[in-house]
């Protein structure tokens, strides 16, 4: 709901400040003061065209803002969640600025944001119809959207669509296996070329490394083991001299001193530890000596090996000791190329299901809509046809979607349809020439669904153009009946609608010195009735104008 709007330098307002309330809001002024100015900047604050002519004269900028309360609007409180623009409460603030230069800047809850998405969030705010841009009446989207409402089959709708995406999304994958199938021939011929030439050659885990430390071993072997017999003697085969001996030397000596002095004793647990060391590297350095030999043959074969191991890691850009990962990775793509083509069936399968279950949950849901269509049908004929439209017939029309897919929105389109004269065919609502005509159609068609609606606010913007006497009442007293359960501002010259508004706003202009503001005031009730009183009489009001208009406010449905 729309609480309040305030504007400052717009055209003619020089500053304003509004609040609304719940019902139906009248908007009323002598011809010619601009009775829609007041739409127009709710139409701008919400993303319309601006341009440097809105600014007002000698100011450098126009500003127009609106606070609603959105709190029994769910479907805008998701939004701006989405795009974390809420403020965790029930109020949405949208601003916009418009220099005189005719750039304009717009803000969701103060932060800035474009025109695009500001126009996505109005339009779960606001209705509009009439002689305007935003008549989201006439969009298809808007028209389906409003039949199932009436129809009050939710589940029946989301069933349908989530259907439809998984058949689309299985459809996708379905055609981009297809598109690689002689991509996949190909690639599992040469993947199998390499996979063989890698399997004759029967590479271990881990042999890359294991082989090259062999072949350093064998390619050292004479140098290995006369340095290892050097370091063997100095440990304990030189009868002159060695290092076990020197230990053992040393040890007796400190062993004969060690009641002198009791750090002696921690010296002497060194050297036996020492001893036990010397004695386990000369046993390791025997064994090894026993492990190496000089072996020419198998030096050969082994820097043969390495080679074709090298010239194969380098024809595959990789390091010799990936090969064996290289071999399974190429095994395991392999596996997984044959196996595509029972994939490519399996989906097939999942997809034939799908559009079976598709298929009768979409019927339910047509024959769902052709019942609810028919019936609203008949309501909105029996509407229009109160409102100086007596010939007028209304009637939904079903159209086959032509799709290559699965349209989440069931088998058919709708088409809302009209026919105001006789002897005309029938024809699309956005085909409908007069605004007013369009706009008594809106009203009848708002009427007929206003309980499942999901905006709450809604705008006539002449919807009284071509009607008069009892056919105004009557459209004045739909707009009452409307403002029971929504917020409903309408712009109107006739009296017999005003005197129907729960709310009453004036418009005026006021020239003064050399310059024409606009005045826009919210009546008292005695205010009211003075200006339903000038809409009636003209300049001259009398005593009877005054006392009809009394009469006229009075006798409004309560």
């Amino acid at each position: 709901m729309l609480m309040q709007i305030n504007i400052h330098n717009l055209i003619t307002i020089h500053e304003l400040q509004l609040d609304f309330s719940s019902g139906t809001t009248v908007l009323t002024g002598e011809t010619g003061t601009g009775k829609s100015i007041l739409i127009d900047a709710i139409e701008l604050a919400l993303g319309a065209r601006a341009s440097e002519h809105m600014v007002r004269p000698g100011q450098e900028k126009a500003e127009i803002s609106l606070c609603f309360d959105i709190s029994q609007l769910p479907s805008a409180i998701r939004w701006l969640k989405q795009y974390d623009l809420d403020q965790n409460n029930s109020e949405c603030i949208i601003r916009r600025t418009i220099n005189k230069d005719g750039r304009s800047r717009s803000y969701i809850n103060g932060m800035p944001t474009t025109l695009p998405p500001l126009r996505e969030l109005s339009e779960l705010l606001l209705d509009i119809h009439g002689q305007h841009e935003h008549q989201t009446l006439l969009k298809s989207e808007k028209q389906r959207e409003m039949l199932d409402d009436f129809a009050n089959h939710p589940l029946l709708v989301s069933h349908v669509a989530e259907l439809a995406d998984e058949w689309n999304r299985i459809n996708h994958e379905i055609c981009s296996l297809k598109k690689l199938t002689e991509d996949r021939r190909v690639r599992s011929e040469f993947i199998a070329f390499q996979l063989r030439e890698l399997e004759e050659l029967h590479i271990q885990p881990e042999e890359f490394q294991t082989l090259d430390l062999e072949h350093k071993q064998l390619a050292h072997a004479e140098e290995l083991l006369k340095n290892i017999n050097d370091a063997v003697n100095a440990l304990t085969e030189n009868e002159e001299q060695n290092a076990m001996g020197l230990l053992h030397h040393a040890l007796q000596s400190l062993e004969s001193v060690q009641q002198v002095d009791p750090k002696i004793a921690v010296w002497i647990e060194n050297i036996k530890t020492t001893l036990i060391q010397v004695s386990e590297t000369e046993s390791d350095l025997r064994h090894y000596l026993n492990s190496v030999e000089q072996n020419p043959e198998r030096l050969q074969w082994v820097e043969e090996r390495l080679g074709t191991l090298f010239d194969l890691a380098r024809k595959h850009k990789i390091s010799p000791n990936e090969l064996d990962e290289f071999q399974k990775k190429l095994a395991q793509e392999l596996k997984e190329l044959a196996s595509s083509d029972g994939r490519l069936n399996e989906l097939a399968q999942q997809l034939k299901i799908i559009e079976k279950n598709y298929e009768e949950t979409a019927q339910k849901l047509s024959q769902s809509r052709i019942k609810a269509a028919k019936k609203l049908s008949e309501q909105v004929t029996a509407s229009i046809r109160e409102l100086a439209l007596p010939h007028a017939t209304f009637q939904i029309v079903f159209e086959a979607i032509q799709s290559a897919g699965l349209s989440p929105h069931g088998l058919e389109k709708m088409v809302f349809q009209i026919m105001t004269n006789v002897g005309q065919p029938l024809q699309p609502l956005a085909k409908v020439a007069s605004g007013g005509e369009l706009s008594r159609i809106s009203l009848a068609i708002y009427i007929a669904t206003a309980g499942q609606h999901r905006i709450s606010t809604v705008i006539f913007d002449e919807v009284d153009v071509g009607i008069s006497g009892g056919t105004a009442e009557i459209v004045g007293k739909l707009l009452r009946d409307l403002g029971k359960t929504h917020q409903v501002f309408c712009v109107t010259h006739l009296p017999q609608v005003a005197a129907q508004g729960h709310h009453h706003v004036r418009v005026e202009k006021i020239s003064e010195s050399h310059t024409v503001k606009t005045h826009i005031q919210l009546l008292s009730p005695t205010e009211k009735i003075n200006e339903i009183a000038r809409m009636l009489g003209g300049v001259a009001i009398t005593k009877k104008t005054i006392e009809h208009a009394r009469e006229m406010v009075e006798s409004a449905v309560p």
